[in-house]
């Protein structure tokens, strides 16, 4: 879900041929590219958005090549999104390429942080998610040294809970750090 706070948009703005609207949609398009690897830039696309009770639902999408008349079979469905007006969330993501790392991260977060995080599996890296908390400013020490990078992109987030595999959140979790802890 992608926040229109985090792109700088108010919505009353986003009308047809405003600068607002042209910045809000390049600032989507490319979002995209960078966090899932749709790129919408090569060939035609289609950008439908229509409202839904959280605000507004924008679904990419390309067109598939060769189509001299485009019906709704030669749309190939691409990246769906939801743009909610809200208070922006202090979510952040970490990346550990190796689990080592991870086990040790773990280990030394408190349980505070831990119960108000998750923690999922995309292809060979580990993601982990860390929600806002009296706490965050050691967790955060702790996750920066042992990921391999770190990520506030809204749109990854979404990608992330979609295509990734949940291995773990909140309590769960927190058994998960305890258990490693009794390993070592």
């Amino acid at each position: 879900m992608a926040d229109l706070i985090s792109f700088d948009i108010d919505i009353a703005e986003l009308s047809p041929n405003s600068k607002e609207l042209h910045n809000f949609l390049f600032n989507i398009m490319e979002t995209i590219r960078v966090e899932t690897g749709f790129n919408p830039y090569n060939g035609q696309v289609v950008v439908e958005a229509t409202p839904s009770s959280e605000g507004m639902s924008i679904v990419v999408s390309r067109i598939k090549s060769g189509s001299s008349k485009i019906t709704r079979s030669d749309i190939k469905r691409g990246v769906t999104i939801t743009a909610r007006q809200k208070k922006k969330t202090d979510t952040e993501i970490y990346y550990f390429e190796v689990f080592d790392d991870l086990c040790g991260a773990l280990v030394l977060l408190s349980e505070e942080i831990l119960l108000k995080s998750s923690l999922y599996k995309l292809g060979e890296t580990f993601c982990y998610i860390l929600r806002a908390s009296g706490e965050t400013a050691k967790g955060r020490a702790v996750l920066s040294e042992f990921s391999s990078k770190k990520s506030k992109y809204p749109l990854q987030l979404t990608y992330i809970t979609e295509h990734g595999i949940l291995v773990a959140e909140y309590e769960k979790l927190a058994d998960m750090a305890e258990n490693i802890k009794r390993l070592v």
